[in-house]
C-alpha cells in the first residue's frame, strides 16, 4: 500500500511539473492557485466547519429548551382542563340539571342547556378557563353544550364506545386521539378546526362511588397548535404530539392534521427516538429530533428539524464566501489574461515563431509593430536574423546547385559530343554498305541517347523529351535482348505537354530493370511506364516482372536510397546487388536540390514477382521553367 501511495504521489509530481514546463501562463496559474486560493479555500473551509458544528451544537440546544417550553404550555392547557373538570365535578347545579326528567321535552332541555351554558359563563366571566363541551348522565341523556341543536343518538354512541359508561375507567382522564368533531354539525373545512382532542372523565360520587355522569371537553387542534406555532416556525422544524400509542394528537405539519396520521418516516423515527435531543440520519439526510413526555397526560412532544434548517445561516455565510471567492477568480483570471497580453503574449509569439522555423518555415515573421518598448526591439532582432538566415541559405543552394552543374558538365565534358556523333555516322555509314543495317540502328539510336543526355545545357527538360531519351535506351536494349523484353508505356502527352522536369531522371530507373531485373529468370522481361498528374505532382511509376529482391536486400537498397552509402557485406551465397541505390540516391538528391521536393523515391519489390519504382516530382511548368 505504501509503495501504491508513494506511485501516485511521484506520478502527482510528474504531471505538475510537464505542466510547470508548458510555459510562464501556466506558472502564473500555478503559483495563484496555490499561493493565493488553496490557502484561502482552506482557511474558509476550516472556519466554516468549525462554525458549523459550533452552530450545529448550539441549535441542538434551542430545540431541547424549544420543546421544553412547548411542553409546558401543552402541560398548563392540560391542567387547566384538569382544574375545571375538578371544578364541576360535584357542583349542585349540574346534579340538579341531571335529576330532571325531560321525557322529550326537547325545548325544555335546550333552554336548560343555555342556562348552564350561561352558568359557566358565569363562573369564568374572562373565558381563560376550558368549558365542558358536553355530558352523558346516568339517566342515558347527552347533554350537548357545544351545539345544543344537535342532540342526535349518534353522539350517544360514540360516547359509550370511548367508554362513557365503562366502569373500569373510573374518575381517570382519558384523552383520544385526533378525530373528527362528533358534537358539531357544523364542518368549516379547516382541518385545524374540524379536526379536535377529546378527553373524557367518569364523575364518581365521593361518598357511595356510584356513576353520576361522565364529562367531555372538546378541544379544537387549532387551540393546541397555536400554543407552539410560532416555536416551530423558529426552528424551522415540524413538531407531532403523539399519545403513548403513538396516535396523533396534534402537529405543525397541516396534512398530518387532515389525515389525522404522522408520516410513515416520520412514525418509523418516532419508535426509535430516545427521550432528549440528538442528531440523526434518516435515508442518508441529517435531522435534529426532540422527544419530550408532558406530566398532565401521556403525551409525548415529537419535533423534528432537519439539519439544513439550524444551520442555513452559516450555509448562507459559506455560499456568500464561494461567491466572493468567484468574483477573486475571475478578478485574478482578467489580471493574468490583461499580464498574458501585455508581456506573456508576445513572447508566446516568438516562441511559436521559432518552432515554426525549427520545423523548416524560415519564412515566419513577426509584426514588431504591434508591441512597444524591449518587445519591439526583440522582434525586429528576430526578423533581421530570419533575413540573414534565409539570405545565407539562399546562397548556400546557389552554390551546391551550382557545384552540381559543374559537376554535370565536366562529366558531359569527357566526352566530345562532335566527335561522337561524326563517329557514329560513320559507323551508320559502314554498317549499310556491308549490309547490317541493325548495326546502323544501333548506332543512330546511340547517338540520339547521347543527344538527349546532353541536350542544350539544360537541366530542367521538357518531359517529352525525358520520356523519348528513355524510349532510345529502351531501343538500344531490344537490339541486344530481342524477343526477352517488352516494354510498355501510359503517357499522355497532351495532358503533360505544358509539364517539365530533371534531366536523366527515369532512363537510371528503367536502366536498373535491365541490369537486376533479368537475373536468374526464365521468362520475357514486361517493363512499363506509367505517368500521372495529380493535383500539386506528377507521379512517375515504373514496374517490371523481373527477379524482385529479398526483404535484407530491399531493407539495403533502401538504406543506400536514404543515406548514399553501400554497404560491402553480402549475404552468403549471395551476389551484391551493387549500384542498384546509388543511382535512385542521385535521382533523389538531383529532385531535392532542384526543387526542395524530399522523399521523392519510393521502392517496392518482392523476390520472384518484379521490383516497383514511384518516382514523385513537384509539377513544374513551362514558365517555370526557366527560373529553376
Amino acid at each position: 500500500m505504501e509503495t501504491k501511495g508513494t506511485d501516485r504521489m511521484r506520478d502527482l509530481w510528474k504531471r505538475l511539473c510537464n505542466y510547470m514546463d508548458r510555459g510562464l501562463r501556466q506558472q502564473l496559474f500555478f503559483y495563484l492557485v496555490v499561493g493565493v486560493l488553496l490557502p484561502f479555500t482552506m482557511v474558509a473551509s476550516v472556519l466554516f466547519l468549525k462554525t458549523r458544528t459550533e452552530m450545529k451544537n448550539q441549535a441542538i440546544g434551542n430545540i431541547r429548551q424549544r420543546a421544553d417550553a412547548i411542553a409546558a404550555q401543552v402541560d398548563e392547557l392540560l391542567y387547566n382542563v384538569q382544574l375545571v373538570s375538578d371544578k364541576f365535578a360535584y357542583d349542585a347545579e349540574i346534579e340538579a340539571f341531571l335529576d330532571r326528567d325531560y321525557d322529550r321535552a326537547t325545548i325544555e332541555k335546550q333552554r336548560d342547556i343555555y342556562e348552564m351554558n350561561n352558568y359557566f359563563l358565569k363562573t369564568d366571566p374572562l373565558g381563560k378557563s376550558q368549558r365542558i363541551s358536553a355530558i352523558y348522565g346516568n339517566n342515558k341523556e347527552v347533554y350537548n353544550f357545544l351545539d345544543p341543536y344537535f342532540q342526535g343518538e349518534d353522539i350517544k354512541r360514540i360516547m359509550i364506545d370511548m367508554g362513557a359508561e365503562d366502569r373500569t375507567m373510573l374518575s381517570m382522564f382519558q384523552w383520544q386521539p385526533l378525530k373528527s368533531n362528533f358534537l358539531s354539525m357544523t364542518k368549516k373545512g379547516d382541518g385545524r378546526t374540524d379536526q379536535v382532542i377529546t378527553c373524557m372523565r367518569r364523575i364518581l360520587h365521593p361518598f357511595t362511588g356510584t356513576w353520576l355522569y361522565t364529562q367531555f371537553f372538546v378541544l379544537e387542534e387549532n387551540q393546541v397548535y397555536q400554543l407552539y406555532k410560532a416555536s416551530a416556525e423558529e426552528m424551522k422544524g415540524t413538531v407531532y404530539i403523539v399519545d403513548g400509542s403513538g396516535r396523533l394528537v396534534s402537529s405543525s405539519d397541516q396534512n398530518a392534521v387532515e389525515t389525522c396520521r404522522m408520516p410513515e418516516r416520520i412514525m418509523e423515527l418516532a419508535e426509535t427516538a430516545a427521550e432528549g435531543s440528538h442528531q440523526i440520519k434518516y435515508n442518508d439526510e441529517p435531522y435534529i429530533t426532540d422527544l419530550s413526555p408532558l406530566s398532565n397526560a401521556d403525551w409525548q412532544i415529537f419535533t423534528v428539524v432537519p439539519l439544513s434548517a439550524a444551520t442555513e445561516p452559516v450555509d448562507r455565510l459559506f455560499k456568500e464566501i464561494i461567491a466572493a471567492m468567484v468574483v477573486c477568480v475571475t478578478a485574478c483570471i482578467a489580471i493574468i489574461n490583461w499580464i498574458s497580453r501585455r508581456f506573456l503574449q508576445p513572447v508566446e509569439v516568438l516562441d511559436a515563431s521559432m518552432k515554426e522555423v525549427y520545423d523548416g518555415n524560415l519564412e515566419a515573421y513577426v509584426e514588431p509593430e504591434a508591441y512597444q518598448g524591449e518587445i519591439k526591439s526583440m522582434m525586429m532582432y528576430y526578423n533581421a536574423m530570419l533575413v540573414q538566415i534565409n539570405h545565407y541559405i539562399k546562397e548556400q543552394v546557389e552554390s551546391e546547385k551550382k557545384k552540381k552543374e559543374l559537376e554535370l558538365e565536366v562529366l558531359m565534358g569527357q566526352i566530345n559530343p562532335h566527335f561522337l556523333y561524326n563517329t557514329l555516322e560513320n559507323i551508320v555509314w559502314k554498317s549499310n554498305e556491308v549490309g547490317r543495317p541493325d548495326i546502323g540502328r544501333i548506332a543512330a539510336a546511340l547517338g540520339r541517347l547521347y543527344r538527349l543526355s546532353i541536350g542544350n545545357g539544360e537541366t530542367i527538360v521538357p518531359i517529352r523529351q525525358e520520356v523519348e531519351h528513355v524510349m532510345a535506351y529502351v531501343n538500344i536494349q531490344k537490339n541486344r535482348y530481342k524477343e526477352r523484353i517488352e516494354f510498355d508505356s501510359t503517357v499522355d502527352y497532351d495532358q503533360l505537354y505544358n509539364y517539365a522536369m530533371i534531366k536523366l531522371t527515369l532512363q537510371p530507373v528503367v536502366e536498373n530493370c535491365f541490369m537486376y531485373g533479368m537475373e536468374g529468370i526464365d521468362r520475357v522481361l514486361k517493363i512499363r511506364l506509367d505517368i500521372r498528374e495529380e493535383a500539386e505532382v506528377i507521379r512517375f511509376r515504373v514496374a517490371d516482372n523481373g527477379c524482385g529482391m529479398t526483404r535484407s536486400q530491399l531493407k539495403e537498397v533502401r538504406r543506400q536510397i536514404e543515406t548514399g552509402a553501400v554497404r560491402s557485406e553480402t549475404e552468403p551465397g549471395k551476389r551484391r546487388r551493387k549500384g542498384t541505390g546509388i543511382g535512385l540516391y542521385s535521382v533523389k538528391e538531383r529532385i531535392a536540390i532542384y526543387t526542395g521536393y524530399q522523399n521523392s523515391v519510393r521502392l517496392l519489390s518482392r523476390q520472384g514477382a518484379g521490383t516497383i519504382v514511384i518516382i514523385t516530382v513537384p509539377k513544374i511548368s513551362a514558365k517555370d521553367k526557366n527560373n529553376q
